[in-house]
This record gives structure tokens, sequence and C-alpha cells, in this order.
């Protein structure tokens, strides 16, 4: 993918685990993580799915393992 669809996705994840994380709070979290924590919690997801995105414009027979 693009980077700047990357950088959007991570983004957008980001806030998304910002906002429930503050939502839940220490009253039902162990610890409140640093916004880099965060940052890196959302790249998890987008490598993934850019893994998948790759994959599949594979020719099948590189999609082999």
């Amino acid at each position: 993918m693009d980077q700047k669809t990357v950088e959007k996705l991570e983004s957008k994840i980001e806030e998304a685990i910002a906002e429930i994380i503050v939502k839940m709070s220490l009253k039902k979290l162990p610890l409140l993580p640093a916004r880099r924590t965060m940052h890196l919690m959302a790249k998890a997801p987008v490598t993934v799915y850019d893994a998948a995105v790759e994959n599949c414009r594979r020719p099948p027979e590189e999609n082999r393992s």
C-alpha cells in the first residue's frame, strides 16, 4: 500500500485505541500505556493488513508455502 494510506490507517486505529483505553481507564486496566505504545499497537494490525494486501497481489504460485 502507499505510505499515505498506511499512515492514515495507523492514525485512525491509534485514535480508536486511545479512545477505548481512556474509556476503560485504570478501573479496568492495570496501566495506561504511553502514547508511543499506543502508536506501536496501531502499527501492528496495519502491518499485518499490508502483508495480506501484498500477498493478494502476487501470482498464485508465489503465495504457496
